[in-house]
C-alpha cells in the first residue's frame, strides 16, 4: 500500500487529487491510501511528521510557505509529486529530486503515470500503464426498477437534481435516475464535471461562456446558475481566479 498525503491551498485542487487516488484504487490500478490533506503548508508539515506518508502531492505557490521550501524540510524518505499551474519551477523541482511535476489542471492519465513513478521509486506493485482502460461512460439506475442505462460522458450537457432523483440532460434526450446529487457527482470524473449549484452539475467542456452568475452552454439554450457557495471553487478550477 502507498500512503498518500495532499498539501494545496486550494480545496478544489485537493478534491481532484483525492478523487484520482480513490479512482485508481477502485480500478485496482494501485493500492493507495489517503492519510490526510492540508490547505496550509505549516499544518501539512505537522501532518507529514505525524503520518509519515510515502508520497505527498504538493502545490508550489502557497502563501505561508512554498512547496519547494516544504520539500527541503521533509524527510527524503517521503516522495514528492508537485502539482502546480506554473511551469517555471520544474528545474528546481527536479534538482530537489521530486518524483514528478504535474501541471494543473491535472489529467487522470497523467496522474496515473506519476503514481507509477512513485511506485517504482518505492519498489511497490502497480499495474502496467498499458492495462489502463479509461472509462468514458456510466450505467445509471432509472425510475424503472432493475433497469440501467448506459450514458457516455461526452453526451452529458448538465445534470439537474430534485430530492432523491437527478435528470441527465443529453444532446437529444433526458434520463431520470434514482440518485441524490452527491451520488451523481461521485459517478462522474472530477476533471470533466463540476458542481456549480446545489441542483446543478455541468460538463466543463460544454461551457461556452460565463455571463454574470450564469453559464451559457454550447449545446442548449438553458442557462445554468452558479451559486455563491460554489462560485469561488468554480472560478479556481476554470483558471479564472
Amino acid at each position: 500500500m502507498i500512503k498518500c498525503a495532499i498539501i494545496d491551498d486550494e480545496q478544489p485542487a485537493i478534491d481532484v487529487i483525492q478523487f484520482y487516488i480513490y479512482r485508481m484504487s477502485r480500478l485496482q490500478l494501485a493500492d493507495l491510501e489517503l492519510t490526510g490533506t492540508a490547505t496550509n503548508p505549516l499544518t501539512g508539515l505537522d501532518m507529514i511528521k505525524e503520518q509519515k506518508p510515502d508520497v505527498v502531492f504538493l502545490d508550489i505557490q502557497m502563501d505561508e510557505m512554498s512547496g519547494l521550501e516544504v520539500m527541503r524540510i521533509i524527510s527524503p524518505e517521503t516522495k514528492v509529486v508537485f502539482c502546480t499551474a506554473f511551469s517555471e519551477f520544474a528545474v528546481q523541482s527536479y534538482d530537489l529530486e521530486a518524483v514528478d511535476y504535474l501541471m494543473k489542471p491535472v489529467e487522470f492519465e497523467r496522474f496515473v503515470k506519476a503514481v507509477q513513478r512513485v511506485a517504482v521509486s518505492l519498489s511497490a506493485p502497480l499495474l502496467p500503464i498499458h492495462n489502463i482502460v479509461a472509462k468514458d461512460y456510466v450505467f445509471v439506475k432509472t425510475e424503472n426498477k432493475g433497469r440501467m442505462i448506459k450514458i457516455d460522458f461526452n453526451d452529458i450537457d448538465y445534470i439537474e437534481g430534485l430530492r432523491n432523483y437527478v435528470t441527465f440532460y443529453l444532446a437529444n434526450r433526458k434520463i431520470i435516475a434514482h440518485y441524490t446529487m452527491k451520488e451523481a457527482e461521485d459517478l462522474l470524473p472530477a476533471d470533466q464535471f463540476m458542481r456549480v449549484h446545489r441542483s446543478y452539475i455541468v460538463a466543463v467542456k460544454k461551457i461556452s461562456e460565463i455571463r454574470g452568475g450564469e453559464l451559457i452552454l454550447k449545446t442548449t439554450p438553458v442557462r445554468i446558475p452558479v451559486s455563491s457557495h460554489y462560485r469561488e471553487d468554480f472560478l479556481i478550477r476554470t483558471g479564472n481566479k
